[in-house]
């Protein structure tokens, strides 16, 4: 079946650690490790990609949409600055979501206080 482990292989802990050591050499002491953050948090400038993307892809999308039933209906200014308008819009909606949910905006709490910061039930 499987290999039984000598008494004097040490114990899991240990053999775990030479398995994942010989599997990947840098994850060893020496690997660089931000222990503040967990693994599902994005690392700062893939964050910054991710809000310039979602910028610019809410803007592009508002105006090909514009464009083209400017085109269609032969009103190009009207809907190129009406649609630009809602992309941008909702680039920067785009934008807000992902900053919330990283927490690097701060929103109201509910945490049962009144804006005063007296509880409302008291």
């Amino acid at each position: 079946m499987g290999h039984a482990p000598a008494g004097n292989d040490g114990n899991f802990d240990e053999r775990l650690k030479r398995a994942r050591q010989k599997l990947d050499p840098r994850s060893g002491e020496f690997a660089v490790t931000d222990a503040g953050n967990d693994e599902s948090s994005m690392s700062s400038l893939g964050l910054a990609i991710r809000v310039g993307t979602d910028l610019v892809a809410g803007l592009a999308v508002g105006v090909a949409i514009g464009y083209a039933l400017g085109h269609w209906f032969g009103y190009k200014a009207l809907f190129l600055s009406v649609f630009a308008l809602a992309g941008c819009g909702a680039g920067m909606l785009n934008v807000w979501r992902v900053l919330k949910d990283s927490g690097m905006v701060s929103g109201p709490k509910d945490d049962g206080r009144s804006q005063r910061g007296s509880r409302i039930d008291d």
